[in-house]
């Protein structure tokens, strides 16, 4: 579990800046909000140091999809200051400009009919791998622990003076009002987790990426199953049969 009562691993995500790749979801080069992602684990709300090697999370500018990359890809030897984040572009390596030009070509060929097996294949996999990180993390995960300990604070207290104000008051009236708070601070976490946890619409955006594509579920399962040769926890994560019928109900509002 990623969150205990004394220790968390939390993933916590610092702006870097813009750039430029090839968005799976708008399937275009795209610019895109740089950040840095890395694991830390913390013990009550003390970091106790990074888990694991940080990476780099894009979001587009455009269709708001999420995807990691590689922190090799754009070498940042300091990194600057988040106020920054909204001009500042580190450089990338040449393997990036190559990638999106293979992506592109390989869209041009898809939307020509043109498209080899080996391409589609490939295409398959790319999408597919993109996304890998995020089917990776637990809904809860970007929380930072002292949030959670201020929320069970705040429940807490919200419970103690339900029970206090009905014992001196003679009516239940406090205590479901106590109640009621309790549950919209609860629908509040939730909220913000739903709205904010990309775990929670990742499955939408592989989906949406896919469909152009229109693969097999034998297709996807060869892709999961490399995941699951190369101990990446989203090989046990995806299930093609789900991803299949988000993409069934996409295909008409996609055209």
């Amino acid at each position: 579990m990623p969150f205990s009562m004394l220790s968390a691993r939390v993933l916590c995500v610092r702006p870097i800046g813009v750039t430029s790749d090839f968005c799976p979801v708008c399937r275009q080069e795209r610019r895109f909000h740089l950040a840095q992602a890395e694991r830390k684990r913390y013990f009550l709300c003390f970091d106790q140091g990074r888990e694991g090697q940080p990476r780099h999370e894009l979001t587009c500018f455009v269709c708001g999809c999420k995807v990691e990359r590689s922190i090799e890809e754009r070498p940042i030897e300091i990194l600057p200051d988040p106020k920054s984040a909204g001009s500042y572009e580190p450089s990338s390596l040449p393997i990036v400009k190559s990638r999106i030009a293979d992506c592109v070509a390989m869209e041009e060929a898809l939307q020509s009919g043109s498209l080899s097996a080996e391409d589609r294949e490939e295409m398959i996999r790319y999408t597919i791998f993109g996304f890998a990180r995020i089917y990776d993390e637990e809904p809860f995960e970007r929380v930072k622990p002292w949030v959670t300990m201020l929320m069970l604070a705040t429940i807490f207290v919200l419970a103690g003076l339900g029970v206090w104000s009905m014992q001196h008051s003679g009516s239940v009236v406090p205590l479901v009002a106590a109640i009621g708070a309790i549950g919209v601070v609860i629908f509040a976490m939730l909220y913000w987790v739903t709205k904010h946890s990309p775990r929670k619409r990742v499955r939408t955006w592989l989906a949406m990426a896919l469909v152009p594509i229109d693969p097999t579920h034998e297709e996807i399962t060869k892709a999961r199953r490399e995941m699951q040769a190369s101990r990446i926890k989203a090989g046990d994560r995806i299930r093609p049969e789900k991803v299949l019928a988000k993409m069934k109900s996409m295909k008409p509002k996609m055209g």
